[in-house]
C-alpha cells in the first residue's frame, strides 16, 4: 500500500509508478479519495473550499490523465475500467454542502464526458453515487435516514458497486430509499425538494455543522 497526498505535485506518476512496480501493469483506475466540510458557504475557510476541490475533482481528473496511456494499453487485451465515485450529492444538491456538491456533480460530468471520448476503446467509465456510508467521513455528522442520511455498511455498497460494474453498467447509484425518493422528486420538480427540505433546514444544519474531514 502506498500512503500519499493525491493532490501533491508529481502525486500522479508517483501512484502509477507504483502501481506498475506492484502489479506490472494497469486495468483498473478507481478515483475514490475525498473530502467534505459541511455549513453555510461564507462560514467555509477558503482553504476549506480549496482542499475539497484540489482533492475531490482536480486530483482524479489528473490521475485519470496520467493512467490513461497504461489503461488503453491494457484495454487491447480485455477490458479496463475507470471508476470515478462522486456522491448521492451530486444527484441532488443539499444545502450546507454547496461546493461539495459542486467537486462531486464536477466529478461526475467529467465521467460522462470521457466516457464520450473513450468510446470504442475497450475503456469502461462508470460514476457511482455512494449515499453516506458509514465510514470515518461520517463520523463528525449527526444526520440520520429521516434527513436522507442513513448509512449503509462499507461491504454493502462495495458489493453493489462490484455487481453492477459485472454487468457494465456505467451509472450506480448506491443511495437508500430515502434518498432515492428525494432524487427522483428533484428529476420531476426540483423546487419541490426546495419545499421539503426548507421547514428543516435549522435541523439540517444542526446536524450537519460539524461535518468535516479535511
Amino acid at each position: 500500500m502506498l500512503a500519499l497526498d493525491v493532490t501533491a505535485d508529481g502525486a500522479p506518476d508517483a501512484v502509477l509508478g507504483a502501481a506498475r512496480e506492484a502489479l506490472g501493469s494497469l486495468d483498473i483506475l478507481v478515483n475514490n479519495a475525498g473530502n467534505v466540510r459541511a455549513g453555510r458557504l461564507e462560514d467555509c475557510a477558503v482553504e476549506d473550499v480549496r482542499a475539497m476541490v484540489d482533492l475531490n475533482l482536480t486530483a482524479p481528473i489528473l490521475l485519470t490523465r496520467a493512467a490513461l496511456p497504461a489503461l488503453r494499453v491494457a484495454a487491447q487485451e480485455r477490458t479496463s475500467v475507470i471508476v470515478n465515485v462522486a456522491s448521492g450529492i451530486a444527484l441532488v444538491g443539499l444545502p450546507f454542502y454547496a461546493t461539495y456538491a459542486a467537486t462531486k456533480t464536477g466529478i461526475a460530468a467529467f465521467g460522462h464526458a470521457l466516457r464520450r471520448e473513450l468510446h470504442g476503446s475497450g475503456l469502461h467509465v462508470a460514476t457511482v453515487y455512494p449515499g453516506a456510508t458509514a465510514t470515518a467521513m461520517m463520523d463528525t455528522s449527526t444526520a440520520g435516514e429521516d434527513l436522507g442520511f442513513g448509512r449503509r455498511a462499507v461491504y454493502e455498497v462495495v458489493t453493489d458497486i462490484v455487481d453492477a460494474l459485472g454487468r457494465d453498467e456505467h451509472e450506480i447509484n448506491t443511495s437508500l430509499p430515502t434518498r432515492r425518493a428525494m432524487q427522483e422528486l428533484h428529476a420531476r420538480d426540483p423546487l419541490a425538494v426546495d419545499a421539503a427540505l426548507a421547514p428543516r433546514l435549522q435541523e439540517l444544519e444542526l446536524a450537519v455543522r460539524h461535518h468535516r474531514s479535511i
